[in-house]
């Protein structure tokens, strides 16, 4: 079909029977009378211009010879259109697991060539008070030009839910191939856990002679206890791995005992010793004068401190811009059916997100922060 048609081309039945129709409304000369093509048209569901073409070919002579009119059959014979550059698609689509089909990105990445160019977008809303005021603090002037601050000196930490499979997920497959269905009894029973991850902004360590990625950490909200009741695949009393509430204590501890220790041990030490450690204003979150979590960030010399961004405000986190977006992609890849699966998919996911992305997502934040200035 031509661009914008959308009906498929004339079968042969169907030029025949339009020829027959103009037979009987044309004059004694082979013409058509004004409005013909445009009642044709209607009756075959095509455009006037179609039915001159078709009664062009026709070529109608009622002068008495032989042949009153040409044949009016399609063109084309065989197969026609482009020929195909890959004639193996199917065994090389069916090479890859059907959990890494849910999209063409996926697909081209693995087997195809890119037929497809995706591009990002983030919706950036003007936002007016507290985010402006808040927005302006991360700028800086050098010589009468404004400038965002590099952002070296602040990480981010964040929440997020991670599902052992997608709600709805579709799969691509090869002619005849038969694709696999998961399903469960509701959405509730879909096992799920809460990370909660930091970041900061990757740069180049001159004491380590090495990029520092900025991958903090990712911590899971799970506690190992052992199973009370005797169940097909265990017995009573195996340590089996479950989730926990996130709660205020909770989240104080994995502050205390799992982020802060670990910005000691991996940050820069050629960078600045005073941190910012962002996070957004969730119930659970610690309050930024809490006395225990303000003595773990003033030991060792340190001077950490914990801000809050503004209210109802997503887009002023890095984690929150695509970051775990980008985390969830390749971990809904791997086929997780209990909670120690989802955790290890997701670690895996999380080692292998490359800092240059991490980065992009850092810049993605200074373009939102000049959205909301302007």
């Amino acid at each position: 079909m031509r661009k914008g048609q959308t009906k498929k081309n004339l079968t042969d039945v169907e030029c025949n029977n339009m020829v027959q129709h103009l037979l009987t409304k044309c004059t004694s000369t082979g013409k058509l009378p004004k409005g013909v093509a445009d009642a044709i048209a209607k009756l075959f569901d095509c455009t006037p211009n179609t039915v001159r073409r078709v009664w062009r070919r026709a070529a109608v002579d009622l002068t008495g010879n032989k042949t009153i009119c040409s044949s009016v059959y399609q063109r084309k014979k065989g197969h026609s259109g482009r020929k195909l550059m890959h004639l193996d698609i199917a065994q090389r689509i069916q090479q890859i697991p059907q959990s890494r089909r849910y999209c063409f990105r996926s697909l081209h990445t693995q087997c195809l060539s890119p037929i497809l160019k995706c591009s990002q977008t983030v919706a950036l809303r003007r936002q007016q008070g507290l985010p402006s005021h808040w927005a302006l603090k991360q700028v800086t002037d050098v010589e009468g030009d404004k400038y965002f601050h590099d952002m070296y000196d602040t990480m981010h930490i964040d929440e997020k839910w991670f599902f052992m499979t997608r709600l709805q997920k579709k799969v691509y497959g090869a002619p005849g191939e038969k694709t696999k269905q998961r399903s469960c009894k509701s959405k509730h029973f879909l096992l799920h856990v809460m990370f909660l991850s930091a970041v900061a902004r990757p740069r180049w360590d001159d004491d380590k002679q090495q990029c520092f990625d900025g991958k903090l950490g990712i911590w899971h909200f799970t506690e190992v206890v052992p199973a009370v009741r005797r169940s097909c695949r265990r017995d009573a009393g195996t340590p089996v791995m479950k989730t926990v509430a996130v709660t205020r204590d909770t989240y104080r501890s994995m502050l205390i005992d799992k982020v802060i220790p670990s910005i000691r041990a991996k940050w820069p030490s050629s960078g600045p010793r005073r941190v910012k450690i962002q996070q957004d204003n969730a119930r659970p979150h610690v309050p930024p004068l809490d006395p225990n979590v303000l003595a773990a960030c003033k030991k060792d010399g340190w001077d950490m401190e914990i801000v809050c961004q503004p209210p109802n405000s997503p887009d002023m986190n890095v984690l929150d811009l695509e970051f775990f977006r980008a985390i969830q992609t390749l971990q809904v890849e791997k086929f997780s059916s209990t909670i120690e699966e989802i955790v290890a998919a997701t670690e895996e996911a999380w080692t292998a997100v490359s800092m240059q992305t991490l980065n992009k997502n850092f810049i993605a934040l200074q373009r939102c922060l000049q959205e909301v200035i302007l």
